[in-house]
């Protein structure tokens, strides 16, 4: 188990790593675990398409990129 200081570091760096990759409002937890036909996350279930999206895409694109992302995680 993690002590309350190391989680806060874990945490921080993990924000500071998706703010440097453009995907901090996404699902994405920037442990990237690829598979599957589509290059489908195993981790937050978004596709690799969807993820270089993300970066460009305005607040309509990423809604439906959420609703896609909500429907394979059903």
């Amino acid at each position: 188990m993690l002590k309350t200081e190391d989680a806060k570091e874990l945490d921080l760096a993990l924000k500071e790593k998706q703010k440097n990759k453009g995907t901090y409002d996404s699902p994405c937890m920037s442990i990237c675990n690829y598979a599957g036909l589509f290059k489908q996350c195993a981790t937050c279930s978004m596709r690799k398409v969807e993820k270089k999206l993300w970066k460009s895409a305005g607040r309509d694109m990423k809604e439906i990129i959420l609703r896609a992302v909500a429907k394979r995680i059903q």
